[in-house]
């Protein structure tokens, strides 16, 4: 198998695993997660269910669409190992995918088990919600190493270049990562306690007695703030768009960044519909792998 192929399949379950990430905010803002009761991997004590409601066709919908993203992770790593030869970088990132893509089902089978879904408002939730997020980006960050290390091209940077900004890139992708976890929190928070104006959101958040999820609302753009600052400077300044090997997703960086900040704040004064919730999602991993994609080259030299 060419290596051409297997990157573009690699492609395509990148793409399809980001679409079934997004179809996880469904789940979450239509209170879907209970749709198979407290059963898994059985959906309500079936294989199938027979008779399901609507919740439970979005429910076990997401668990066969997941499903399929551990065949295809699968096939994956079968088809880096018949393309390159052993230690490689491909094989590696492959491999990380399934560890990951596994990873994800023991904490979607704990959230399910664990009854953290409908009404919960607990800590134990948020925190669950934020892991689930953070697993999310690692396996997307792994297919898009997959990729990226498929590529044989290297990109021309310097070695001073790598020493002075990977550090940058590096703080900047885990300052992603908060972000993302906080953002999952808080779109949490919104589906449970949700408000008819944005006055009355305000207020609830500036409120000391209001529950943990509502008052943390306030803090997710300040960091998404200082996280879109620091992206933003890193990209520009280590001359990265001005690279032909690097100037696309640099530019992509750039551009996700912009439409990521306006999306969050049409969320913020349309009091975060659905639509614009599964777009700010969607956004946020694109932006993620732009990042990686950067990061990786840089790392390689």
């Amino acid at each position: 198998m060419s290596p051409q192929r297997f990157r573009q399949f690699a492609w395509i379950v990148l793409g399809y695993a980001i679409l079934v990430i997004v179809w996880g905010a469904v789940v979450r803002a239509t209170s879907s997660g209970a749709g198979c009761g407290a059963h898994w991997p059985l959906c309500n004590g079936e294989v199938v269910p027979l008779a399901p409601t609507l919740t439970t066709i979005i429910e076990f919908a997401h668990r066969m669409t997941s499903g399929l993203i551990l065949i295809m992770t699968v096939l994956l790593l079968w088809m880096a190992a018949k393309t390159f030869p052993a230690g490689h970088a491909a094989r590696r990132a492959a491999r990380w995918s399934l560890v990951f893509v596994i990873i994800e089902a023991l904490v979607g089978a704990g959230i399910v088990l664990l009854r953290l879904v409908e009404d919960n408002a607990s800590a134990l939730r948020a925190v669950y919600i934020g892991g689930h997020l953070t697993n999310t980006l690692m396996l997307v960050g792994c297919y898009t190493w997959t990729i990226v290390a498929a590529d044989s091209t290297a990109a021309p940077w310097t070695a001073e270049t790598r020493t002075r900004w990977s550090g940058w890139l590096r703080l900047a992708l885990i300052g992603l990562i908060i972000v993302s976890a906080v953002g999952a929190v808080v779109a949490l928070g919104d589906t449970l306690f949700p408000h008819k104006t944005l006055a009355e959101g305000l207020a609830a958040d500036l409120d000391p007695a209001a529950h943990f999820l509502i008052r943390l609302r306030v803090w997710h753009p300040v960091i998404a703030a200082i996280v879109s600052a620091l992206l933003m400077t890193t990209i520009v300044r280590s001359g990265a768009m001005d690279e032909p090997a690097l100037r696309t997703p640099a530019r992509a960086v750039v551009w996700f960044v912009i439409i990521q900040v306006a999306l969050g704040a049409a969320n913020l004064f349309l009091l975060a519909p659905l639509a614009l919730q599964m777009a700010h999602l969607l956004v946020s991993n694109l932006l993620w792998v732009a990042t990686v994609w950067v990061w990786l080259l840089l790392r390689r030299g």
